[in-house]
């Protein structure tokens, strides 16, 4: 496969410091001016969607359908508690498509950008929805014509975060709301695994950073900073707290929230300087 060396897509210096290299042989770096983490070098993208985004790269989540089918029945009644009406979601990297059925059945007007031509085929031979195949850049979509855009485990494959996130804006009504979930690079878990793998005390040291199909790497803070970099305003963000914390009490479920500290990032944005209803207000 191709590789093309990658430098911060939001500092012009270029300047980063390497923090390690996976197995496979990829550096992670740093940037020095805004900490961003990321891989190295990424793979090119046509050679990519063949390799890493098949069929059976969407296997596990097609068998998981039924949890899958749950969680986003919760996020979609996320957004209409923030919308106050239903309206026109655009999912970015839909995957195997359940989000786009849970809120189709819903009665949101639904579309779907992929890569994949397999996630695409899937999609369209279960599902009556519009998709669009390809990255989002390239795909000419109306500005300003979406009332949810959504990117749930996208962000960190994409090519490049700082383009990625101007479309969303772009694509986003004055009042809509953009709901992005990654892992989270500075949860309690992946701070722990971290000094495990420095003093190799891990099997596959450095495994949790999923290298070799995630590319970036955000903590609060420079998910924050990207956000803003494309003119989007965060509303809220948190980090849920794992499900074995629940039988400790709500108390500390509260903490790794506040704290940020659980390993999926979750953020509601709107486009700076519209007023929306906070997310459970």
């Amino acid at each position: 496969m191709s590789y093309y060396y990658q430098t911060c897509p939001y500092c012009p210096s270029g300047m980063t410091k390497r923090l390690f290299t996976a197995q496979s042989g990829g550096n992670v770096v740093q940037c020095l001016e805004c900490e961003l983490q990321f891989v190295e070098m990424y793979p090119d993208i046509k050679e990519s969607i063949l390799k890493i985004y098949s069929a059976e790269y969407f296997k596990h989540m097609i068998e998981r359908t039924v949890q899958r089918k749950k969680n986003f029945n919760k996020l979609i009644y996320q957004l209409e508690s923030i919308l106050d009406r239903k309206g026109r979601l655009l999912e970015i990297g839909a995957g195997e498509g359940t989000l786009l059925q849970v809120a189709l059945e819903r009665g949101w007007e639904v579309e779907g950008t992929e890569i994949s031509p397999a996630a695409i085929e899937h999609i369209q031979n279960n599902f009556p929805v519009k998709m669009y195949q390809g990255n989002l850049e390239e795909i000419p979509l109306e500005p300003c014509s979406y009332d949810a855009v959504v990117l749930n485990h996208v962000l960190e494959h994409v090519r490049n975060p700082k383009t990625t996130l101007e479309k969303v804006g772009k694509l986003v009504r004055g009042n809509g709301v953009v709901r992005i979930e990654i892992p989270n690079i500075a949860s309690l878990s992946c701070r722990l695994k971290n000094v495990q793998s420095r003093l190799k005390l891990k099997r596959n040291p450095w495994k949790h950073y999923g290298i070799g199909h995630h590319f970036w790497f955000f903590t609060p803070k420079t998910l924050r900073n990207a956000l803003e970099a494309a003119g989007l305003a965060v509303m809220k963000m948190e980090t849920p707290a794992p499900q074995k914390l629940k039988f400790f009490g709500r108390s500390l479920n509260d903490i790794y929230k506040q704290k940020l500290l659980g390993g999926a990032l979750v953020v509601f944005a709107r486009k700076k300087q519209v007023s929306l209803r906070r997310p459970g207000s």
